[in-house]
């Protein structure tokens, strides 16, 4: 292919691309030339298509996991199955990164699961059992990370993708695998624009409804 078509066909792939991007990435930020930038001070969903012969979307977004004195950023992904009416939700973290001994919580013969309490602003906590797998961190992630993953109820999922959930603040807590060792902790701002979060769990809520 010569330069003057790779050109035409860059141009036209920007075009048909660069809309979903906007509608998708939610980026909170524009700059002086009317870019949108994604910046850690105004979290965004993005929508990812895992598999291709599937029609399952995830959302993810970005914070802050921490272990003892270690803090490393760490995404929180929600995907929903067509006709299921529960989501689940995952912590993805670097172990490694945080001094974290992932081992006792890997696997469905694992030696701990948690609870993981997750609390939404104000609300009360909710603590859920959790299974750990090392997995692929989508498109943008190089190498695998790891993953705790539980199902969360419609109520509370509704809550996420509700007005009053922008902005508010997701914390988690593990309980440790020992006696005496410390929780892993993260937290995550729901984003301001939670479209493309409502638009992932519209099925999970539609098979919810009696």
């Amino acid at each position: 292919m010569n330069t003057s078509m790779q050109a035409l066909t860059f141009t036209l792939f920007a075009a048909l691309l660069i809309p979903q991007l906007n509608a998708y990435a939610q980026a909170s930020e524009e700059s002086a030339t009317g870019t949108e930038i994604i910046t850690p001070t105004h979290p965004v969903w993005l929508l990812e298509q895992p598999y291709a012969d599937s029609p399952m979307l995830t959302a993810r977004t970005f914070g802050d996991s921490a272990y003892g004195d270690y803090h490393v950023k760490a995404n929180l992904e929600i995907s929903c199955y067509p006709q299921n009416p529960t989501a689940r939700v995952a912590l993805q973290i670097s172990p490694q990164s945080l001094g974290f001994d992932s081992d006792p919580f890997e696997g469905k013969d694992a030696s701990a699961n948690g609870p993981l309490r997750i609390t939404t602003g104000t609300r009360t906590a909710v603590d859920h059992w959790v299974n750990g797998v090392w997995t692929y961190g989508g498109a943008f992630q190089t190498g695998t990370i790891f993953a705790l993953s539980t199902s969360v109820p419609p109520d509370e999922l509704a809550y996420w993708a509700s007005d009053a959930s922008r902005g508010q603040t997701l914390r988690l807590s593990l309980a440790p695998a020992k006696v005496g060792d410390k929780p892993l902790t993260a937290t995550f701002s729901l984003p301001e624009n939670n479209n493309g979060l409502k638009k992932i769990i519209q099925s999970c809520l539609g098979a919810a409804k009696p």
